[in-house]
């Protein structure tokens, strides 16, 4: 029987968040922990984030807020103010390690009966988002297992290759190896669908099931890095609001 899977997203250098969230897991008795991108951005403790990850030998894929931190301006024009004064700070915060980190995360991944991506496997470079069912169309032309976790959104989502409707979910769903699905695990450190809690995923090959896990931690600690960093306060206001 194979071992469960946690896999976290979007943790948007939001320290207290990220340890809440790895202190569930082991709570859990999960070992294997998958990072589907965007450790930094918006927050205040990216390099502490960074850190994190690599103390826990964490996998990890490459986000988009990665890729603007690790130096490419060419998604810097189509972000909002907030995320470019962010990015700019978190550049000037790293050290030259930590962004050649950030710059050689690999895109997609590979695992036995699944596979990872941060945004979408329809041109991942492009980061598209995956909201809607032609939107989960276009991505499962690429997807080669049965199953395909995902982030980018900060919305936990499921869909189903041949339906119709994006999936209402609750909190554990069943999957199955007979159709394409490829599912949102939600966000770590900025949750945007009017949950402030931290969010991440389960999946339980044993079950055949996956489970989003709500977490709770200190909003007023990330709240605070972020002031002290001098970011716009409108990145430490959406947390309390979970949108």
């Amino acid at each position: 029987m194979s071992h469960p899977t946690a896999f976290i997203s979007d943790i948007h250098a939001n320290l207290p968040a990220l340890q809440a969230v790895l202190a569930d897991i082991a709570s859990q008795g999960v070992t294997d922990i998958i990072c589907l991108g965007d450790v930094v951005g918006y927050g205040g403790q990216p390099g502490e984030c960074i850190e994190l990850l690599r103390e826990r030998a964490i996998p990890c894929l490459k986000g988009n807020h990665d890729a603007m931190a690790a130096g490419d301006d060419s998604l810097l024009a189509g972000s909002s103010a907030a995320a470019r004064q962010a990015i700019e700070w978190t550049r000037g915060v790293l050290s030259f390690d930590q962004r050649c980190w950030l710059a050689e995360l690999p895109m997609t991944s590979l695992h036995a009966g699944f596979e990872t991506v941060h945004a979408s496997l329809d041109e991942p470079q492009e980061w598209n988002y995956v909201m809607n069912v032609a939107d989960a169309g276009l991505h499962f032309r690429h997807q080669r297992l049965p199953l395909c976790f995902i982030g980018h959104t900060h919305r936990p989502a499921f869909w189903v290759e041949g339906e119709s409707i994006t999936r209402d979910i609750t909190s554990i769903e069943a999957v199955s190896s007979s159709r394409r699905q490829v599912i949102n695990v939600g966000s770590v450190g900025q949750p945007r669908d009017y949950d402030e809690r931290a969010c991440y995923l389960l999946y339980r090959p044993g079950q055949q099931d996956v489970w989003w896990r709500r977490v709770s931690y200190d909003i007023p600690a990330a709240q605070a890095a972020i002031r002290s960093a001098g970011l716009p306060s409108k990145l430490a206001f959406r947390l309390q609001m979970g949108q």
